[in-house]
């Protein structure tokens, strides 16, 4: 083949690398080079079909000594396909409940910023001022689902009545958090008996001011 035409061809195609790659999936990603864990993009995408924490990948589950429902009363995937709003996978967190058991009040798991429990993360720099995320599903009476940045006011708490059985976008204010463990952490929680439910997550995101 003619060297020239090879050439041209390996710039189009490089073009469209280029192209193609955006804030969303950058070059580097495409390529495998990992992100800083102080690298601060315009919008940082905490998951969109994968968990994007700059730390551990694997879900932190919260502790069962304190009041949290064992691990085989809930189910949750990473890897839903169940109509996900954005691309091809979604987060399904389902607990059963605690109708035979009024001491399990709640479940949920945290995403990590850092690889070992007690490292921190500071988002004073990052210029973040909200999160914005995707919810739907069905919760029983008595039950809500919270979502937030653990340790902080950054927070939203859903009644069984405000989650809905399709997608709506939600946001939380995050500006001034500070130093953070967990990126997220989200639960399905209980004021008394309750049989539990479903909530579906998607397309979770740091992002700074808008215009």
């Amino acid at each position: 083949m003619n060297k020239k035409l090879i050439k041209l061809l390996s710039f189009c195609l490089l073009c469209m690398i280029c192209f193609t790659s955006c804030e969303r999936y950058p070059l580097r990603t495409l390529l495998g080079i990992p992100d800083r864990i102080d690298s601060w993009p315009d919008i940082w995408y905490i998951y969109d079909d994968e968990i994007n924490t700059k730390g551990s990948l694997e879900p932190f589950k919260w502790e069962t000594s304190t009041g949290c429902a064992e691990w085989e009363m809930a189910d949750l995937r990473f890897d839903c396909t169940d109509n996900p709003k954005v691309g091809r996978k979604c987060i399904r967190l389902t607990w059963l409940g605690n109708s035979n058991d009024p001491a399990s009040t709640y479940f949920g798991f945290g995403l990590q910023s850092r690889e070992q429990l007690g490292g921190k993360i500071n988002l004073e720099t990052s210029g973040y001022t909200k999160m914005k995320f995707w919810v739907r599903g069905t919760l029983y009476a008595n039950c809500s689902f919270e979502i937030s940045i653990p340790g902080t006011s950054a927070s939203k708490t859903f009644s069984a009545s405000e989650i809905k059985p399709y997608w709506e976008q939600h946001e939380i204010k995050i500006d001034g958090v500070g130093e953070i463990e967990f990126d997220l952490g989200m639960s399905l929680i209980s004021s008394g008996i309750t049989n539990g439910g479903t909530v579906y997550i998607d397309d979770i995101k740091f992002v700074k001011e808008e215009d």
